[in-house]
């Protein structure tokens, strides 16, 4: 078998802003530039990083052929077009964490995650949401969506121009209006918009979001306090002490805290940090295993840059390092052998157990927190009661002893 090229970071992860902050009309944009499959500025050529990741692409091409021909072949059976529920899970799962050709993702991701039935369960249309959301939702939160608007994918086609981002302002303000708890929280943006990216449509891509949170349960990432994510830390360093000891050893030795590194991660489902098409991938597999996928890729990565990780010596190195490990991951195929076959033995019910456990700790650290704020606030409280009668018993003994003086001075 051949080896893949030694590659550089895919930057296309997270690029730095090529055009102004304005949005563009079409007319505006740059027709000599070339663009991916998935709608991303190219760099150009002789560029070392687009230079590798092409020839990843080319290496990777023929195995992409043979898994399109078993995808058709597997979709040509299905009872119904699109009713890729029907088929047998362990097949399924298979077949999802080889990975989707992106020519049927659309169909793919709408099917395991049940977007037709939720649009027809719903009492009230997409419309009709997000008519609702454009006179309900606070202020604050509508500015918070547009600030965020041209910082997310900035070197994507359909994000450049103004309908690009009239369409993800859409999908977040509905979701705002849908999800009270949450309104908007960074991260959510590029989530909606890789969706955007894939799906196509403001209406799936609403519904796809709706429904992906609420299958992955992790709404709570996104509420005030963020308290499933900071759980998901601790729970995700426990997992790290038995897949990958010797870097949870190290980072304990150094003094780095997980949710300095993985935070972004989780909260974006490595749809920032990582190459667009291995977080693809990632969520191919995800939308229908659940949130389980998070932790495994996590695990995945931190198992490959091991070696990195292990020449860092102090807290400094590790957090100079960090941003590029995710970015480093453009051999996907790598990182989901890595994720699912190197990580053996990760049952559901054993990680919801340890989730519990660090979820009942982080409430606590919640809960003690409150009282120790209470406490404040009731001393600060009573030492404000006693200066103030304090001064009303000076001012009422200055009051005598004016009195008398003028008394005195009558008689």
């Amino acid at each position: 078998m051949v080896s893949p090229p030694l590659l550089q970071p895919d930057f296309q992860a997270q690029p730095p802003c090529a055009v102004s902050c304005a949005s563009l009309s079409e007319e505006e944009v740059d027709t000599t530039e070339q663009f991916d499959d998935h709608g991303f500025a190219l760099p150009p050529d002789g560029d070392a990083v687009g230079e590798n990741v092409r020839e990843y692409h080319r290496w990777f091409e023929p195995k992409a052929l043979r898994r399109l021909g078993r995808f058709e072949y597997r979709r040509k059976r299905l009872p119904d077009p699109g009713a890729w529920s029907s088929v047998p899970k362990t097949a399924l799962k298979g077949l999802l964490r080889k990975g989707v050709p992106h020519e049927h993702r659309k169909e793919v991701w709408c099917s395991v995650l049940g977007v037709p039935e939720r649009m027809k369960a719903s009492p009230s249309s997409y419309a009709e949401i997000l008519a609702q959301a454009r006179q309900e939702i606070p202020y604050k939160t509508s500015e918070e969506i547009e600030r965020d608007l041209q910082r997310t994918f900035p070197n994507h086609r359909r994000f450049r121009q103004a309908v690009g981002q009239a369409e993800l302002r859409n999908v977040l303000s509905a979701y705002a209006h849908h999800a009270p708890r949450v309104q908007y929280c960074q991260g959510i943006n590029f989530i909606a918009a890789l969706l955007l990216i894939v799906l196509e449509e403001e209406e799936l891509s609403f519904w796809a979001l709706v429904s992906a949170v609420e299958t992955l349960g992790v709404e709570r990432y996104y509420t005030e306090g963020m308290t499933l994510l900071r759980a998901d830390m601790r729970t995700l360093g426990t997992l790290l002490e038995k897949k990958c000891p010797k870097v949870a050893r190290r980072f304990a030795a150094v003094g780095v805290d997980l949710t300095s590194i993985c935070s972004e991660w989780f909260i974006t489902w490595y749809a920032k940090c990582m190459p667009i098409s291995t977080t693809l991938r990632v969520w191919d597999a995800m939308f229908y295993e659940g949130f389980k996928v998070l932790f495994r890729v996590a695990v995945g990565i931190f198992k490959l840059v091991e070696a990195d990780i292990l020449k860092c010596t102090n807290f400094e190195d590790v957090m100079e390092q960090a941003k590029d490990w995710p970015r480093r991951m453009v051999n996907h195929n790598e990182l989901l052998k890595t994720s699912f076959k190197g990580v053996p033995g990760l049952r559901r019910q054993d990680l919801l157990q340890v989730r519990d456990d660090a979820l009942c700790h982080v409430e606590r650290e919640d809960e003690e927190q409150k009282r120790r704020h209470q406490n404040v606030r009731e001393r600060q409280a009573l030492e404000r009661a006693a200066r103030e009668a304090t001064k009303a018993a000076e001012s009422k003994q200055q009051s005598v002893a004016t009195g008398g003086a003028v008394l005195a001075t009558a008689l």
